[in-house]
Protein backbone atom coordinates (compact mmCIF):
# COMPACT_ATOMS: atom_id res chain seq x y z
CA UNK A 1 0.00 0.00 0.00
CA UNK A 2 1.37 3.36 -1.24
CA UNK A 3 1.97 5.82 2.30
CA UNK A 4 0.38 8.75 0.40
CA UNK A 5 -2.97 6.58 0.47
CA UNK A 6 -3.05 4.84 3.68
CA UNK A 7 -6.12 5.35 5.91
CA UNK A 8 -3.85 4.72 9.22
CA UNK A 9 -3.78 7.71 11.71
CA UNK A 10 -0.18 7.36 12.55
CA UNK A 11 1.83 10.61 10.18
CA UNK A 12 4.02 8.42 7.82
CA UNK A 13 7.22 10.50 6.29
CA UNK A 14 7.24 11.36 2.95
CA UNK A 15 10.72 12.81 2.20
CA UNK A 16 13.16 14.92 5.15
CA UNK A 17 16.30 16.53 4.45
CA UNK A 18 18.71 19.43 5.11
CA UNK A 19 20.50 22.54 3.43
CA UNK A 20 23.14 25.25 4.51
CA UNK A 21 21.95 28.62 4.99
CA UNK A 22 24.24 29.55 2.70
CA UNK A 23 22.82 27.43 0.10
CA UNK A 24 18.93 27.95 0.96
CA UNK A 25 16.12 25.65 0.28
CA UNK A 26 14.19 25.72 -3.17
CA UNK A 27 12.21 22.51 -3.04
CA UNK A 28 9.05 21.40 -4.90
CA UNK A 29 7.23 18.56 -3.36
CA UNK A 30 4.44 16.50 -5.39
CA UNK A 31 2.09 16.01 -2.88
CA UNK A 32 -0.01 13.24 -4.23
CA UNK A 33 -2.51 11.00 -2.64
CA UNK A 34 -5.76 11.88 -0.31
CA UNK A 35 -3.95 12.54 2.90
CA UNK A 36 -2.55 15.96 3.83
CA UNK A 37 0.82 16.78 4.27
CA UNK A 38 2.62 18.42 7.07
CA UNK A 39 6.01 20.01 6.62
CA UNK A 40 8.29 20.53 9.21
CA UNK A 41 10.69 23.06 9.54
CA UNK A 42 13.25 24.49 11.82
CA UNK A 43 16.77 25.63 11.46
CA UNK A 44 20.08 25.50 13.61
CA UNK A 45 22.51 28.30 13.06
CA UNK A 46 24.75 30.62 14.55
CA UNK A 47 24.52 34.41 14.10
CA UNK A 48 20.42 34.26 12.32
CA UNK A 49 17.94 34.50 14.69
CA UNK A 50 14.76 33.53 12.10
CA UNK A 51 14.63 32.98 8.53
CA UNK A 52 11.78 33.26 6.03
CA UNK A 53 10.30 30.37 4.26
CA UNK A 54 7.90 30.59 1.32
CA UNK A 55 5.27 28.49 0.44
CA UNK A 56 3.78 28.42 -3.47
CA UNK A 57 1.43 26.56 -4.85
CA UNK A 58 -0.14 27.93 -8.28
CA UNK A 59 -0.70 31.69 -7.81
CA UNK A 60 -0.78 30.98 -3.62
CA UNK A 61 1.70 32.15 -1.77
CA UNK A 62 2.73 32.41 1.34
CA UNK A 63 5.34 33.67 3.58
CA UNK A 64 6.22 32.83 7.01
CA UNK A 65 8.87 33.73 9.75
CA UNK A 66 10.87 30.23 10.96
CA UNK A 67 12.67 31.19 14.56
CA UNK A 68 15.94 29.57 14.86
CA UNK A 69 17.15 27.46 17.88
CA UNK A 70 13.39 26.79 18.63
CA UNK A 71 12.74 23.22 20.69
CA UNK A 72 10.04 22.26 18.19
CA UNK A 73 9.79 22.74 14.33
CA UNK A 74 7.30 24.89 12.72
CA UNK A 75 4.61 23.28 11.38
CA UNK A 76 2.37 23.71 7.86
CA UNK A 77 -0.42 21.91 6.55
CA UNK A 78 -0.16 21.47 3.23
CA UNK A 79 -3.90 19.49 1.17
CA UNK A 80 -3.03 16.99 -1.64
CA UNK A 81 -3.39 17.64 -4.89
CA UNK A 82 -0.89 20.20 -7.34
CA UNK A 83 2.86 20.25 -6.76
CA UNK A 84 3.94 22.85 -3.80
CA UNK A 85 7.50 25.11 -3.63
CA UNK A 86 8.80 25.59 0.02
CA UNK A 87 11.60 28.03 -0.78
CA UNK A 88 14.13 29.69 2.38
CA UNK A 89 16.12 32.24 1.17
CA UNK A 90 19.71 32.41 1.43
CA UNK A 91 21.66 33.68 4.17
CA UNK A 92 25.16 34.46 4.03
CA UNK A 93 26.09 36.47 7.29
CA UNK A 94 25.41 33.11 9.36
CA UNK A 95 25.82 29.60 9.34
CA UNK A 96 24.04 26.59 10.06
CA UNK A 97 21.18 24.53 9.02
CA UNK A 98 17.97 24.46 7.67
CA UNK A 99 15.92 21.01 8.52
CA UNK A 100 12.62 19.71 6.95
CA UNK A 101 10.50 16.67 7.30
CA UNK A 102 7.36 16.51 5.15
CA UNK A 103 4.91 14.20 6.56
CA UNK A 104 1.65 12.76 4.96
CA UNK A 105 -1.49 12.76 8.40
CA UNK A 106 -4.79 12.23 7.92
CA UNK A 107 -7.39 14.91 7.00
CA UNK A 108 -8.92 14.79 10.79
CA UNK A 109 -5.11 15.13 12.22
CA UNK A 110 -4.87 18.27 10.36
CA UNK A 111 -4.56 20.81 13.97
CA UNK A 112 -5.27 24.26 12.62
CA UNK A 113 -5.40 25.96 9.57
CA UNK A 114 -6.13 23.59 6.92
CA UNK A 115 -4.22 24.82 4.24
CA UNK A 116 -1.10 27.07 5.17
CA UNK A 117 -0.40 28.10 1.62
CA UNK A 118 -3.94 29.73 0.79
CA UNK A 119 -3.72 30.50 4.17
CA UNK A 120 -7.04 30.90 6.46
CA UNK A 121 -7.75 35.16 6.93
CA UNK A 122 -8.75 35.45 10.43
Amino acid sequence: MDAHDDDGSDPQRAESGSAHIASGVNKTFQAPGKRWYRLDITCDTKGVAELTLTLTRGDAEQAYGIGCGDREADQFNIPPGAPFTARVDTVRSGTGLVLWRLNTVSPGDVDGCDDDIDGCGG
